[in-house]
């Protein structure tokens, strides 16, 4: 519960893709995390002992912008800067007896850590930083995952806010990469 309160409050810092919205409409996606996380605990695994399922892929980041609503009254200021943008890798793996999703980025937002649930086709993680020190890019990350093709979207942010970037994400499962050797 802890993990989806506060990536909900992040979400509503982190609602970058969109020309503008408000925390409501930014906690979109954590809607989808908190429903995954009651349909993973409702149904029973699909298998039992099996071993984790590996994924792979690449994400490229843009920088993005948040919308604060005048009625806030906030005056917010990021400072420019071109980090976080760019190509990087992703890797994963997901526990298909509790769909425990463990996994890291590489490149431009990385190196960071991955932590979430895979359920329904549905993927929802919480980025973190792999040195909390290095105020880096954190955030959440949604999408879909099928049998071999996985794929959705990163909202990240600085740790003082200063730089707001949104990335898509293109994931194949590590039964796919060996099928095409």
């Amino acid at each position: 519960m802890r993990t989806v309160l506060g990536a909900w409050a992040l979400s509503g810092l982190c609602a970058c893709s969109r020309g503008h919205a408000d925390p409501v409409v930014g906690a979109e996606p954590i809607e989808a995390a908190a429903l995954a996380i009651a349909s993973a605990s409702a149904a029973p695994p699909a298998t039992t002992g099996s071993a984790p399922a590996s994924w792979r892929g690449t994400y490229k980041s843009v920088a993005s912008t948040l919308y604060i609503p005048p009625e806030l009254k906030v005056s917010w200021k990021p400072s420019e800067t071109s980090s976080g943008i760019g190509d990087g890798t992703v890797s994963m793996t997901v526990d298909p007896d509790t769909g425990r999703v463990r996994g890291e980025l590489g490149g431009p937002l990385g190196p960071a850590s991955l932590t979430g649930l895979a359920a329904g086709g549905r993927l929802t993680a919480t980025i973190a930083r792999k040195d909390p020190t290095d105020r880096g890019f954190a955030g959440t990350m949604a999408g879909t995952l099928g049998p071999d093709k996985g794929e959705g979207t990163m909202n990240v942010s600085l740790a003082e806010g200063g730089a707001i970037r949104s990335a898509t994400f293109l994931l194949s499962s590590g039964a796919a990469v060996e099928a095409s050797r």
